[in-house]
């Protein structure tokens, strides 16, 4: 009984240090890409799946993260559905997206140098 306790125990304790070596790579590789994007995504792991949250300003951006994120090793799965994207009205106050809420048409905003 005891040394089925001590493997258990073992395994857990490798998992969390693989998850906490998988957080530190996706961390790097992120600041690595874009330093602006590894100060506004926030990483967890458990297990090998790999959760985003934070708030970042255009969808492109949201997409290359969890592309950078899916080519770390040992990143079995994303999880982003925390990671949001600022829509700007003309105003300039900052709204989440909820495309879901409404059916309102919002026509493509003109696009700009820095989004291509």
């Amino acid at each position: 009984m005891k040394n089925h306790s001590l493997q258990h125990y073992s395994h857990d304790l490798g998992m969390a240090v693989h998850d906490t070596w998988t957080t530190t790579r996706v961390k790097s590789a992120l600041a690595m890409a874009d330093s602006a994007l590894s100060l506004h995504v926030h990483v967890k792991t458990l297990a090998g799946t790999v959760t985003l949250s934070g708030r970042l300003l255009t969808h492109r951006q949201c997409e290359r993260v969890i592309e950078l994120v899916r080519a770390v090793p040992g990143v079995l799965d994303v999880d982003a559905h925390e990671l949001l994207t600022n829509v700007f009205t003309p105003s300039g106050s900052a709204q989440p997206p909820n495309a879901e809420e409404t059916s309102e048409y919002r026509p493509p905003l003109p696009r700009r140098e820095d989004d291509q």
